[in-house]
């Protein structure tokens, strides 16, 4: 396959979020600071945190926000600046749930920061004592958040519809293609990265060791996330592999063969941890023999 079925296979996809960090520039104090140290007005500036230290409805609100955008990036592929992912169609419904559910928990949590707020506001009051600024806070915080998507075709080297002359239409197309086989390229790049680096960690969690205290070696911890996440992102990638490339598909495959066994089961059980490491081994060397050492980049 070349290139040119991603005009077919994927669109573009651009995540836009707003998101209230609960920063202020203070230009007072600032000034306040510098004078007392008889430096000029423009040695620092001091900002402030808005919220109080225990604000757990705020921070609710800007983790989801933060993890949404996470799966976001998981759930496309890399194309340009300005915030523009690779979409494959096959993909979309699963993008879009994402989206709606993360809308849905976003809602839900800025009614918890909403009703809130005029808690939180008092007990910055208290805690900034003579920083506090009451109109540093927003009448409706409500309007400071807000998640977006936009879609657009992958753009064609032909799709040209100005009055230009035929060569400079010419130029532009052959500029359009090269941008979007660079794109596409870097985007199976990227697919086949995400699947290397998921087994190099399950490989090297699994062949840790820690000294303890008595000087014996024991094997390492670590969390359910190294083989669920795996899991995610075995699944995903039965969506993202844009180039239909067999080879990924059988590695991918194997990940998830590899993924199948129980956190607690690699934690108990030696003989299985060993087996599972040698497992992922042996896939990383099939990584490294179809993509090259590229891949370890």
């Amino acid at each position: 396959m070349t290139h040119t079925n991603v005009y077919s296979r994927a669109i573009l996809a651009k995540l836009s979020m707003s998101i209230w960090e609960a920063h202020k520039y203070d230009r007072k104090v600032s000034k306040e600071v510098a004078e007392s140290h008889g430096a000029d007005v423009t040695a620092g500036r001091y900002n402030k945190n808005l919220m109080p230290k225990d604000a757990e409805s705020w921070k609710a609100v800007n983790s989801h926000l933060g993890g949404l955008r996470l799966k976001h990036l998981a759930n496309t592929l890399p194309w340009s600046d300005g915030g523009w992912r690779i979409l494959p169609i096959a993909n979309y419904d699963a993008y879009t749930e994402v989206i709606r559910k993360g809308r849905a928990e976003s809602e839900r949590l800025l009614d918890l920061l909403e009703a809130d707020y005029p808690a939180l506001i008092e007990r910055a009051r208290v805690e900034r004592n003579g920083l506090f600024n009451r109109a540093d806070y927003p009448a409706n915080i409500r309007k400071l958040y807000s998640i977006d998507v936009d879609f657009q075709p992958v753009p064609s080297g032909g799709d040209f519809r100005v009055e230009l002359s035929q060569e400079e239409i010419d130029v532009l197309a052959s500029n359009t293609e090269a941008r979007v086989k660079a794109a596409y390229d870097t985007a199976q790049r990227d697919v086949v990265k995400r699947l290397y680096d998921a087994v190099a960690h399950i490989h090297e969690r699994l062949t840790a060791v820690t000294k303890a205290d008595d000087g014996e070696l024991k094997p390492g911890v670590f969390r359910d996330s190294l083989i669920t996440n795996a899991r995610d992102l075995c699944d995903v990638l039965t969506r993202l592999n844009l180039d239909g490339d067999p080879a990924l598909e059988a590695l991918r495959k194997q990940t998830e063969l590899l993924a199948l066994t129980e956190p607690e089961t690699l934690r108990k059980d030696s003989d299985v941890r060993m087996q599972t490491a040698r497992e992922a081994q042996n896939i990383l060397d099939a990584m490294l023999s179809t993509y090259g050492p590229g891949v370890q980049a």
